[in-house]
């Protein structure tokens, strides 16, 4: 990914409504008892067709060549996973964040790809903790593939040391979303001082 790409994502991210919320007085709670003053909800991208269409395009020129299969983490990602497989043809699968105990599928919504030890992507939309994304990548191994992770937005997390031997790769972080926010003024210093305190992760 170009820096020319990175820096227009993150102006998209800026500038769509709703993606970018943020708030020094009253923070917003993203889980029960957790409270951080910005939040990044890629969801709010999916109004506007050029804003998801080249974030799309971006992350599909994220996943490597040997990629057999995307596969999509519900729900926030779902959307992206299925643009990002018709653009590079490839087939897809979604994951549940949790586990259905009838019928068929359990963690995954389609059929996994027949050669085992083989490359699936996975796409998400924000890596807060990291933890449906581990949790995704632990079934893929335990069923035999490899795995790789294609995100939008990361929060810079600490994710299980196993994870650090993946190939992680997004279009936006949490440090350039706040350089570019205090390029065009919409952060001042203490702004990102607080930001990049109190923003270690965040759910989706």
């Amino acid at each position: 990914m170009s820096q020319e790409a990175k820096v227009k994502t993150e102006d998209l991210l800026l500038k769509t409504p709703d993606v970018v919320n943020y708030s020094t007085k009253n923070y917003i709670e993203v889980q029960p008892g957790v409270m951080t003053p910005l939040v990044v909800n890629i969801k709010s991208t999916t109004k506007d067709f050029k804003v998801r269409r080249y974030l799309a395009e971006q992350l599909a020129s994220l996943v490597s060549p040997e990629s057999v299969c995307i596969c999509g983490i519900e729900s926030g990602a779902n959307y992206y996973a299925a643009v990002v497989a018709d653009i590079l043809r490839k087939p897809l699968i979604f994951f549940r964040k949790e586990s259905k105990e009838y019928g068929l599928g359990h963690r995954f919504v389609g059929s996994l790809p027949d050669a085992k030890g083989s490359l699936v992507t996975v796409i998400d939309d924000v890596i807060g903790e990291g933890k449906i994304s581990t949790a995704n990548v632990e079934e893929l191994q335990a069923a035999g593939y490899n795995a790789e992770v294609c995100a939008i937005f990361s929060y810079l997390p600490q994710m299980k040391e196993f994870m650090t031997k993946l190939r992680i790769v997004y279009l936006s972080d949490l440090d350039g979303l706040c350089q570019a926010g205090l390029e065009k003024g919409i952060f001042n210093h203490k702004d990102v001082e607080l930001i990049k305190r109190e923003c270690a992760y965040s759910s989706k």
